[in-house]
Parts: C-alpha cells; sequence; structure tokens
C-alpha cells in the first residue's frame, strides 16, 4: 500500500461551522454540570498541527487533570522511554510513522503545545502499549453486532481507566484530506481509540489486545488514527492491516454506505478479516485461529479475568437472545449493561483496586446511517435515553 499524501493546508481554526446534523433527546438534563448531559465537544479543521493544537488547547486542564490522576503510570512511561531500549523503540516506531504518516507526528506535536507539554508526553501516551507498560489495570471494550435482512447494528461499551470517567470529549474534525469526521477521545491520546464515524459512512471501535512483546513497526494507535480517513471499508481494512505492525489490536470496522461489518484482528504477524452474519461479539482475547497460532505472547492473566469473564456473561445473553425471532436495540444494550461477574462484568464500574469503567456506549445504526453515543456508564444512560445522535 503507497503512502497517503495530504495537502498540508494552513487554514484558520474555527469552531461552531455546521457539518453535522445533531439531536439529542428531549429528557436529556439541560444543566452542564450533570453527569448524562453530552459529551464536551469541539469542531475545528486546519493543517494536523493546527488540529492538535487547537484539541490540546481547548480541552488543556482536562488532559493535564488526567496525567495527574495518572501521575505514576504517565511517569514510568516517560522514565521506559529514556532508558537505552526505550530511546531505541521510539526512535524506530517515530521512523516508521514518519514513512507512512507524517501527518500524525505533526498532530501529537500540535496537542502536546496546545496541552502546553512537551512532545515527549503525549508521544509516551501514544506508544504506551509498544513500551508495554500498562498496569495490571489493563482497558476493556466489549461489542456486540447483529448483521440480518433490516438489523445492521454495533454496539460497543468504550472501557478505560477511572480517571477518564466524565472527563472523555468528542471532536469533530476537517483534516486536510477533506474527509471529516466524529470521534470519542481520551485526554491526552491521538484520536482514534474510540467509536468513530467519518464522511465517507467509515465507522470504527476498537478492542485492546494484549501483548508481553511489542514489536517495531506502525504503532497501534497512529493505524486507528489513520482509519479516521479512509474513504470506504476497504481502504479501512488496507491500513489497519498495513505492515509493518507494532502491536496486535482488534478493529471493528464497518460501512453506512455498504451495510457491512468487518472483523479485523491484528498481530504484528498475522491478520484475520472476517464478515459475520447474525450475531457476533468481541472483548479483548483474540478468537480467530489465524491469529491466535501466531501470537503466544497474550497476556494470559488478562485475558482470563477480564476478558473472558465479560465475554462469558455476553456469550450467555447472547444465548438466549438468538432465540427470540424479534430483537431490538435495546436487547443489545441490556446486555452491555449488565453487571454480572462483576468488576469485569460489561458494564463495568470500580470495584477496590479494580480501576476500569464503563466511560461511554456506541450504538451505529448501518441501515441508517445513525451514530448514538451514550455518556457513561449504559446501565444508567441507557436506561434514561441520555444520548446524542451524529449524521452526515
Amino acid at each position: 500500500m503507497k503512502r497517503r499524501t495530504f495537502v498540508k493546508s494552513v487554514t484558520v481554526l474555527t469552531v461552531g461551522w455546521p457539518f453535522f446534523r445533531f439531536s439529542a433527546v428531549a429528557n436529556a438534563p439541560r444543566s452542564s454540570d450533570s453527569p448524562y448531559a453530552a459529551f464536551p465537544s469541539l469542531q475545528v479543521q486546519g493543517s494536523y498541527r493546527q488540529i492538535g493544537f487547537r484539541i490540546g488547547q481547548h480541552f488543556r486542564e482536562t488532559i493535564r487533570t488526567v496525567l495527574q490522576l495518572r501521575k505514576e503510570w504517565h511517569s514510568k512511561l516517560l522514565r521506559i522511554l529514556d532508558t537505552p531500549e526505550g530511546k531505541r523503540l521510539s526512535g524506530e516506531l517515530q521512523r516508521l510513522t514518519r514513512k507512512h504518516f507524517p501527518q500524525y507526528l505533526e498532530e501529537v506535536d500540535g496537542l502536546a503545545e496546545g496541552a502546553g507539554l512537551h512532545f515527549r508526553a503525549i508521544w509516551a501516551i501514544t506508544i504506551k502499549s509498544e513500551l508495554g507498560t500498562l498496569e495490571a489495570e489493563n482497558p476493556g471494550c466489549s461489542t456486540i453486532v447483529q448483521i440480518r435482512s433490516g438489523q445492521r447494528w454495533l454496539f460497543h461499551n468504550e472501557d478505560g481507566h477511572n480517571a477518564y470517567h466524565q472527563r472523555m470529549f468528542v471532536v469533530q474534525v476537517t483534516p486536510p484530506s477533506g474527509v471529516k469526521f466524529v470521534s470519542l477521545v481520551y485526554p491526552g491520546t491521538l484520536t482514534g481509540n474510540g467509536p468513530s464515524l467519518n464522511q465517507a459512512g467509515v465507522v470504527q471501535t476498537t478492542n485492546y489486545i494484549s501483548s508481553t512483546r511489542p514489536r517495531v513497526g506502525i504503532p497501534r494507535y497512529i493505524l486507528g488514527r489513520a482509519i479516521l480517513e479512509a474513504h470506504s471499508l476497504k481502504e479501512a481494512i488496507e491500513i489497519a492491516t498495513l505492515t509493518p505492525r507494532s502491536y496486535p489490536y482488534h478493529h471493528n470496522l464497518a460501512s453506512f454506505e455498504e451495510k457491512t461489518y468487518a472483523s479485523v484482528e491484528t498481530t504484528p504477524d498475522a491478520v484475520a478479516v472476517t464478515h459475520p452474519e447474525g450475531i457476533y461479539f468481541h472483548t479483548n482475547h483474540l478468537l480467530q485461529e489465524a491469529t491466535r497460532r501466531v501470537h503466544p505472547e497474550e497476556d494470559a492473566d488478562y485475558v482470563n479475568s477480564s476478558s473472558r469473564s465479560r465475554f462469558q456473561v455476553i456469550q450467555s445473553e447472547v444465548e438466549s437472545l438468538r432465540r427470540k425471532e424479534r430483537r431490538a436495540p435495546s436487547d443489545f444494550l441490556a446486555i452491555l449493561s449488565s453487571h454480572r461477574q462483576a468488576p469485569y462484568s460489561p458494564c463495568r464500574h470500580p470495584l477496590g483496586k479494580v480501576q476500569g469503567r464503563t466511560l461511554g456506549t456506541a450504538f451505529f445504526d448501518l441501515e441508517n446511517g445513525v451514530f448514538r453515543l451514550y455518556r457513561g456508564n449504559p446501565c444508567i444512560a441507557v436506561v434514561n435515553d441520555f444520548f446524542r445522535e451524529y449524521r452526515f
């Protein structure tokens, strides 16, 4: 696959121009202090550096608050980045990013500058998985898809550390490529890891896959960011599977235009692309033989605790659901709201030393071209219909 070249335009940053249509339920609280109000949002365009800068500047306090709350974790990242091995790995990851997607190094640099931080502070987060320093409380997400005539739906719980609770935000971006997109963002992290939709109707959500041995390759967050500007599902899959890859990933990719879903598991050495029909679900471990057999580096402790626990709950609930001829989105959202086997349940809440939490829930209706985003735990947000819809 050839490297993409984007126009390095210099455009005045603007906020509030209308390229999305929004609707929010009438009973959503009006107070911005409500934990169930819509995610804070920013609309931005310009060069890649400008986009990063404006996001960093606008959400500076949020980013710095998260880094303060996760000070021990972030300091560990920076210490490893300063070791001889960390410097070597970081240098190689930057080299390959510059070769394939140089514009996203500019975006990272702009994000750091806007937040008043050094480049390495944000770069360390961008390659946090590759540095191998994720703490014992690894991230986790749960995804359920239904693909059948008239009902082509993707549901996704976005889980992360409790420090991100009520601090996630949404960006609506017009990049130099002209492919506009909307994405849920972790403060201090390059856009692309959270549920996203672009103007071409390309959908992406992701599931973390563990590894005990990172490789030299394109960082996973860079690939996730690049997919946001894909012109088609085919191109999105090409980007997800581009070599060399540094770390495993699971991409849930879909197309509003084609009304199609693709499950894309990747490791540094293998790829498994499937187009399942019926009900399909994924948590945070490899499911396909093609990827599992060549990736012995999966963290068994993590797989056998958080990921497999959530998988088993979903599997049990789905078996009951398969017997229902008539299914509604509420059936699937109810599964993602379950607290069975807590704290490693589909709907996650902090409990004791376990600091994982569900930060938001996404629902993509591929038939009707709708992206619905619920803020916070679905057990509350879904039940009370607190959501915002995004359409192109």
